[in-house]
């Protein structure tokens, strides 16, 4: 986030609780079976899990209308102290057209740092078109993270908070997952329920989706 735009207004990530419900979705590409939720603005976020997780592996599939120039999520539930996967698309026509950055904010004033805590590896489905961008990503180290608010770990409950903010200004840089990027503009949280997507079928699906850059479609 641009530090002046910070100034001027700040960035509470705090709402009612969506009324959206978490469903399992089966994506058609991959084959991945999500815990998914599509809110009102139309765009989606989808987790899958394995089962009996002895790590900090999931798999993120965030799909937003291309009005959205950024969209991410928030692990913990809220904007501070927890892993952030900020997804946008880079506005290519070939090669990579949507990106991930894995930040952690440590104040609501503050700019989100790169979070090396985490790391991101593209799957298959990490791609644009007309009408929407699509990022599909294993992501180590978002599951499980120490912070200011303690040892946290998600793997061990049936249902978590997530949050979500988009905005329709580009980051500075779209095609580096480095950029700075402006504060959001829609925002909001809810209850996921992560049992939907878990399967003993998680390693199988990393395997069997390595990512090809995109040609234009």
């Amino acid at each position: 986030m641009r530090t002046n735009a910070l100034l001027t207004s700040v960035a509470i990530w705090t709402s009612a609780l969506a009324q959206q419900e978490t469903v399992r979705y089966q994506d058609p590409e991959t084959g991945i079976t999500f815990a998914s939720i599509t809110h009102a603005n139309g765009a989606s976020y989808r987790v899958a899990l394995p089962i009996n997780s002895t790590s900090s592996d999931a798999v993120l599939q965030i799909v937003a209308p291309k009005e959205f120039q950024w969209c991410g999520l928030a692990w913990g539930g809220h904007m501070t102290n927890n892993p952030l996967s900020v997804s946008w698309t880079t506005g290519a026509t070939s090669g990579q057209k949507a990106i991930v950055s894995n930040r952690m904010a440590y104040s609501y004033y503050a700019v989100p740092q790169q979070y090396d805590g985490a790391e991101h590896t593209y799957l298959k489905g990490t791609t644009s078109n007309d009408t929407h961008w699509q990022v599909t990503a294993r992501c180590q180290g978002c599951t499980r993270w120490s912070s200011a608010d303690g040892d946290i770990d998600i793997t061990t409950v049936s249902e978590t908070v997530f949050a979500y903010a988009c905005s329709s200004y580009a980051p500075d840089t779209p095609n580096s997952n480095t950029s700075q990027f402006n504060i959001h503009e829609q925002f909001g949280i809810w209850n996921h329920n992560l049992d939907l997507g878990r399967s003993e079928s998680f390693g199988d699906w990393i395997r069997n989706n390595p990512y090809e850059a995109s040609v234009e479609v």
